[in-house]
């Protein structure tokens, strides 16, 4: 674990590249590396969670028992079984703690089977995500640092389907995680940074107000929509700092909605037709969405998306402005902002991206990355709730729709 003072890392880190870097569709790959790689509840060598793995990498070791966790270092990967993990923490309640442990060491660790969601859950001051009505096969967990209020800071990668596929796609991720051997980026404020007047002031002396970035968060539906398409969710969460307030804390969350139509991921004949997402905070007393993005627009050829949210002085409850920024590029598609002032009609935020499917946009994938900035009482956790809906359809010629399926993936998650 890193202490604080060493986690305040000044450097300036755009989010388009972030974003361009870690959010890239995960598929499987086959014996690219050979990645020190342990599985820890298994003791069949032909289990098929070790014969995926042994066509990964060329390097996989059985553990017997959870004091083997010890020797290992951050920079492998552990596999764990979640059957066996259920089975061994209910019996041995010293089992779970010690595999935390390693993970707050950093080590990438995936639970296979069973619940996955089972670690995540136990690690304390992690933000706890969950995808309600949908399966679970894998969920992957990398610790990269603790703040000293005890919030962890780290990423997770969910896939809801594919055991093959999830395996492979887990590997990716956490051969992915490897080379950070610091915690995720800090994203400097992209816009000016202004004082308040008020009970809240901030002082000439006073530190400059940044925003920190606790978790990356993605959900894979794999194949479970097959053929219809595949989503990739990832949710990129930051915590404002020195903000000065001793009554709000705010946090900034970027979705990105990968789209990939069937006619890539599964080679049918579905393609992109309508992408739609909505988010409401969990608790109306304690959250309030205050600035969102982007803004209702049209356009029928290429185009840059841009919007930027954050706190601006004077409103709500903000005692600094202090803004980031993003951007996404489309073609072919327009994009309707349902709620754009939130808090005058409804507490959520919600947009509809409508793609020309019958135009090479349909066939291609895509990305959605709408964001919010949610303000939360201190002493309580953001809490937010929502759902991503991708539209897949088939087409006779480049203007008839001849049938169209609907993806559902419904979202929550509380912390900070």
């Amino acid at each position: 674990m890193k202490q604080f003072s060493k986690i305040l890392l000044r450097a300036i880190i755009a989010l388009a590249l972030v974003t361009a870097l870690s959010l890239h569709p995960l598929g499987p790959v086959r014996a690219a590396t050979n990645a020190n790689v342990y599985v820890l509840g298994v003791s069949n060598p032909t289990d098929p969670l070790i014969t995926d793995l042994q066509s990964l990498t060329s390097s996989v070791t059985l553990l017997t028992s959870v004091t083997s966790l010890l020797t290992l270092s951050p920079s492998s990967i552990l596999y764990i079984d979640g059957s066996w993990l259920a089975t061994a923490s209910s019996l041995d309640p010293l089992v779970m703690p010690v595999i935390v442990q390693t993970v707050l060491t950093g080590l990438p660790t995936v639970v296979v089977r069973g619940d996955p969601s089972i670690l995540a859950n136990s690690v304390s001051g992690l933000m706890k995500f969950d995808n309600p009505g949908l399966p679970l096969i894998a969920e992957g967990v990398h610790v990269t640092g603790t703040l000293a209020n005890g919030i962890e800071q780290g990423a997770l990668l969910r896939v809801i389907a594919g055991f093959d596929y999830s395996v492979a796609a887990e590997f990716q991720w956490a051969s992915q995680q490897i080379p950070q051997s610091s915690s995720l980026p800090i994203l400097a404020p992209m816009g000016s940074m202004g004082r308040s007047t008020g009970p809240d002031t901030i002082t000439q002396d006073s530190p400059q107000p940044y925003w920190l970035s606790l978790i990356q968060a993605s959900t894979d539906t794999g194949t479970n929509f097959q053929p219809y398409g595949q989503v990739i969710t990832t949710f990129l969460i930051y915590e404002l700092q020195n903000s000065g307030s001793t009554s709000s804390k705010w946090f900034d969350i970027f979705t990105n909605q990968t789209m990939i139509p069937g006619a890539k991921a599964f080679h049918s004949s579905y393609r992109n037709y309508l992408e739609t997402s909505s988010a409401q905070p969990g608790n109306q007393t304690t959250n309030i969405f205050v600035s969102n993005g982007p803004a209702s627009q049209v356009s029928s050829g290429p185009f840059t998306v841009n919007y930027s949210i954050g706190t601006f002085a004077g409103s709500y409850n903000d005692t600094v402005t202090s803004t980031q920024s993003m951007s996404y590029s489309l073609k072919s598609a327009n994009v309707t902002n349902t709620n754009p002032n939130p808090n005058n009609t409804n507490p959520g935020v919600g947009w509809i991206h409508t793609i020309n499917g019958g135009t090479s946009a349909g066939k291609v994938t895509l990305q959605f990355i709408p964001g919010w900035t949610d303000e939360v009482s201190q002493n309580n956790p953001a809490q937010v709730s929502g759902t991503v809906v991708a539209t897949f359809a088939t087409f006779s010629d480049s203007t008839t729709t001849t049938s169209t399926m609907s993806t559902g993936i419904n979202f929550a998650f509380s912390g900070g």
